[in-house]
């Protein structure tokens, strides 16, 4: 980095979020303009984010990235993109070169949102550190051209993502209207997954004789949800959140050739989900899921179920991972005998228990 007297930097934390209503086609593609509207929950950055440090001064010759340290031989076409978009709307001529540092505290490019964190990190601390007018906009604008989903980590708490007008996101709900809200993520698989969103979404558009079947069901199911979050009626929000997860992944199955997410433990996760909630014979729904694009489960939950859930992973997921177990202080509960499963040890690589986050934070 630049010692020079001129040498500015910003550095932001943003964190991923989990579209609970997904987010799955782009009807533009240079613009990442979605074919649908979707409504996500930003996570907490006290436990999964992105750290991105941008410099900059006038003896940079060229811009430069780093990964965890790495310098890293070529940017990106869509970085590449974001930062022309920056020197577009610049007013200091005299800056035209960038350093950028990222950091991820979670894997990457394993259906963990790790992109949207990133770019929402990376749009924030570029904003921030050219001083652009209507900061939050332009923000989600250099977000949203870097990765689609990034658009929704610029707001905390439950987020919605317009696919009319300018297609920018804003905040239906602050992280505190859900304050008992938790989030339980298991990491079954941190690998790099095979297929790419954005050649999944592509070949999706192109095949999928779902995908307009899809499409037609998003604005009702939009208008349920939000009427469930401000209700706080997790019965319905968890019905309705769990139905889109296995719309969508049926939707890339019924891509051609076919994308598959899912393994063989993200399915024993859905299954022990829904014994679990009838375990009890009562019509209280305790916990629901939702998969990304990859195989590692987004759990919602109350807090007052938590420690319970927690006990029920420990019993069907038994693990000699430290990392994995940290997160439950009490033995694997008994009862869960009941439940007609095969019990599967060492599969669990981490869980992640967090809530919902109230967004993006400014370190310097």
């Amino acid at each position: 980095m630049s010692s020079d007297s001129d040498c500015r930097s910003v550095t932001c934390q943003a964190s991923p979020n989990i579209a609970l209503i997904k987010y799955w086609g782009k009807r533009n593609e240079e613009l990442i303009l979605p074919d649908n509207d979707s409504l996500s929950i930003t996570l907490d950055t006290n436990d999964m984010h992105s750290y991105t440090t941008v410099s900059t001064s006038s003896s940079m010759t060229c811009d430069t990235f780093y990964f965890d340290g790495v310098q890293q031989t070529k940017l990106a076409s869509r970085m590449q993109k974001v930062l022309n978009e920056i020197r577009r709307r610049t007013k200091d001529g005299k800056i035209k070169f960038v350093e950028i540092r990222s950091h991820n505290t979670f894997p990457a490019s394993s259906g963990l949102a790790s992109s949207a964190s990133a770019y929402a990190s990376l749009a924030i601390a570029l904003t921030n550190l050219f001083n652009l007018d209507d900061a939050q906009s332009t923000a989600a604008y250099l977000a949203r051209i870097g990765s689609g989903s990034a658009v929704r980590s610029i707001y905390g708490g439950f987020v919605r993502w317009s696919s009319e007008g300018e297609c920018l996101s804003s905040c239906v709900f602050p992280a505190e209207h859900w304050s008992e809200f938790r989030i339980v993520i298991l990491i079954f698989n941190s690998s790099k997954k095979a297929v790419s969103s954005t050649d999944a979404m592509q070949r999706t558009r192109q095949t999928s004789t779902l995908f307009q079947a899809r499409l037609s069901t998003i604005n009702e199911k939009m208008t349920q949800l939000i009427e469930a979050i401000k209700n706080k009626d997790f019965n319905a929000f968890a019905k309705i959140v769990m139905m889109d997860s296995s719309q969508f992944h049926a939707v890339c199955m019924d891509t051609y050739p076919p994308v598959i997410y899912l393994n063989e433990q993200s399915k024993h996760l859905i299954h022990l989900v829904h014994a679990y909630n009838q375990m009890d014979g009562d019509q209280t729904t305790k916990v629901a899921y939702t998969f990304d694009a990859g195989p590692n489960p987004f759990c919602f939950i109350r807090q007052e179920h938590v420690d319970e859930f927690l006990r029920l992973l420990k019993y069907f997921y038994p693990t000699v991972n430290a990392d994995a177990d940290k997160q439950v202080s009490s033995d694997a509960d008994e009862k869960f005998s009941s439940i007609t499963l095969p019990v599967t040890p060492n599969v669990l690589e981490r869980i992640v228990l967090t809530k919902i986050g109230s967004g993006p934070k400014i370190i310097s």
